[in-house]
């Protein structure tokens, strides 16, 4: 197994293909490089290429005319973004940067085009990876549409608490880009929160100090 194939089956999205789909692939893969804060990809610009996550963290975002933010999601390692334009050929729908210092495998669109018509397997796996975002932006779209500011926060904070991975520093105007909502908002209901005794601020940190009534919040009770 050539290098470059055994960094391909390494990323959890190429590991369930055979040595020769991935020679195949890996024989169209770019390397790339980006820095912390560096834009990947601009809302709107033509697709170039599917890029795949091999080392460090990206953030996927969409903004208003007004100059709001939207976090659509953050992808580490193995994980694929930009397949839709690759597929519709329409431009790119969201702005990707790089949250961390980055590596990205890099595939032209026609060259996905050609893999997937020659290995029904690479189709599959890219169909299973649309199917698991659609849910997942489902699930965004209710949680926008159906639950107050209050909870979506409260629910934001517990997870940042159940999160296996290191805590980064969240700006409140990071964490209103998250939840979908205005710096302002997320101000005042942290102040809320703390005033009721949910959490209280530490040296910049959130704490959570009564995590039952946080649940509680989370889920509108």
């Amino acid at each position: 197994m050539t290098p470059a194939v055994q960094a391909l089956a390494k990323l959890s999205f190429f590991a369930r293909f055979d040595e020769n789909i991935l020679q195949e692939i890996a024989s169209y893969v770019s390397e790339r490089t980006f820095q912390a804060g560096q834009t990947i990809i601009s809302e709107g610009d033509l697709c170039q290429a599917v890029y795949f996550v091999a080392r460090g963290v990206v953030r996927i975002w969409r903004s208003s005319l007004e100059g709001r933010e939207h976090i659509l999601a953050y992808l580490g390692p193995g994980e694929p973004f930009n397949l839709v334009p690759a597929l519709d050929g329409k431009p790119n729908p969201a702005t990707v940067n790089a949250l961390t210092d980055v590596t990205l495998y890099t595939i032209p669109c026609e060259r996905c085009h050609q893999i997937m018509y020659d290995h029904h397997e690479v189709a599959l796996a890219v169909l299973e990876r649309l199917a698991a975002e659609v849910r997942r932006l489902s699930d965004m779209v209710e949680d926008l549409a159906l639950h107050p500011v209050r909870a979506r926060l409260a629910r934001f904070l517990l997870n940042q608490v159940s999160s296996p991975q290191p805590s980064r520093h969240w700006t409140q105007e990071d964490i209103a880009a998250h939840i979908g909502t205005v710096r302002e908002m997320v101000g005042r209901t942290l102040r809320d929160f703390a005033s009721e005794g949910l959490i209280r601020r530490e040296r910049g940190r959130i704490v959570v100090v009564n995590r039952e009534r946080l649940e509680r919040e989370a889920t509108g009770g």
